[in-house]
């Protein structure tokens, strides 16, 4: 089947996107395209949750926007970030949604008082008409959503139409997006691990103790100490095993216990179940490998 011009851009953003090695790439990757649709003004927001036992726990909060400087900072300035139009919706919710879904409730005033004074900011800046995205569970970890704005002064009716004909392809972008986000880090500069922070919590994480990570670093015990005391700190842990699990879900460490292979002789033929080994690295004991 021959693809069409329109086509092909698309699926190139898919994978740009989908590439990306970096938050800031992949929602350059993002807004670019949707700017190309007609939504030049987007938000997009998600909370990592870490699971623990029968208790959701909202770690960290992710929100990218190209929104007016002007308006995002009278947002800001107000406490409206978490009033801004739709978002009850979305929390609420899994699809998509026209603004239009606000009017009810307005007119019976049913908002909130911080829910109408950010939308009556969104309409004095031109924006108060759009498309809400609930991603909800789409990705492991993280729930979110997207305000999908188009330019200044456009109607309902004007997006809509957008909509009919690009409305897919924002959906399946914006999924996109969310998925990659949640493998990728993202996190202040001030509160990302050193490397040596990364290495000492990753060794943590297979079981070795401070003087086996210690010997395996070339450095002393209290230096190991020393990097772990300041992860912690970093991360908002209490001990280095909190420290482990929040960086494995930051996605700044990766901890891999293994999985089960069965052995593989010289032909290529499939043995006895047993333990894998990889002739060039040292197993986790330290120990070279034989070579036979």
């Amino acid at each position: 089947m021959r693809m069409t011009n329109n086509t092909m851009p698309t699926i190139d953003s898919f994978k740009h996107v989908l590439s990306a090695r970096t938050v800031e790439d992949a929602w350059d990757r993002y807004v670019e395209r949707l700017t190309y649709f007609g939504f030049p003004h987007l938000l997009y927001f998600t909370h990592r949750i870490i699971r623990t036992g029968e208790e959701n726990v909202v770690d960290e909060a992710i929100e990218l926007t190209s929104l007016p400087g002007r308006l995002l900072s009278e947002v800001l300035d107000q406490g409206l970030m978490h009033h801004v139009p739709m978002l009850r919706w979305i929390v609420r919710n899994l699809g998509c949604q026209s603004f239009d879904w606000l009017h009810e409730p307005q007119a019976q005033g049913r908002l909130q008082p911080e829910d109408a004074r950010c939308l009556a900011l969104f309409r004095d800046h031109g924006l108060g008409h759009g498309m809400a995205i609930s991603l909800a569970d789409r990705a492991p970890r993280l729930r979110g959503g997207a305000l999908i704005l188009g330019p200044i002064g456009a109607t309902q009716a004007e997006l809509d139409g957008i909509w009919q004909t690009r409305g897919r392809e924002v959906e399946t972008l914006t999924l996109l997006l969310h998925q990659r986000l949640a493998n990728l880090p993202f996190r202040s500069p001030e509160q990302i691990l050193t490397l040596r922070q990364r290495e000492a919590l990753e060794l943590a994480g297979i079981g070795f103790n401070t003087q086996e990570i210690a010997t395996r670093l070339d450095l002393s015990a209290a230096t190991v100490e020393k990097h772990m005391r300041l992860a912690r700190h970093a991360l908002g842990a209490r001990t280095t095993a909190q420290a482990v699990m929040i960086a494995v879900t930051r996605r700044q460490i990766f901890v891999d216990p293994g999985e089960g292979c069965s052995a593989v002789s010289e032909t290529g033929r499939r043995g006895p179940t047993g333990p894998w080994t990889y002739r060039q690295f040292p197993d986790s004991a330290g120990h070279e490998p034989s070579g036979t």
